[in-house]
């Protein structure tokens, strides 16, 4: 399992990756309480349960900034699970949703 320190350290070195990067143009910011890295208003990364990094985008997002957003991730190297949605539960953490089963 990772440790907050650790998944914090790992979102700030792909923020800092991302800045200045076409993929990321309408903005990214790292949300630190929630150990996330909010990219515009139409996608997020973080930690899933199973230390994971998670990419959701939501569901009106357009297609070229996603094909740009993973191209970017995959060529960085960066490996990431994607999830079909998520939500923010009352305790302000996301909680990511899939149709298919946790793969172990």
């Amino acid at each position: 399992m990772l440790t907050s320190e650790e998944k914090t350290a790992r979102l700030r070195a792909l923020y800092d990756l991302s800045r200045g990067s076409e993929e990321f143009d309408d903005g990214v910011s790292f949300q630190e309480e929630m150990e996330a890295l909010i990219v515009g208003h139409w996608a997020i990364l973080a930690y899933d349960d199973m230390d994971d990094l998670a990419l959701s985008f939501h569901l009106d997002a357009h297609p070229i900034a996603v094909a740009k957003l993973t191209r970017f991730l995959v060529e960085q190297d960066v490996r990431f699970v994607l999830y079909e949605a998520f939500t923010i539960n009352e305790k302000d953490e996301i909680v990511f949703e899939s149709d298919f089963p946790a793969q172990g």
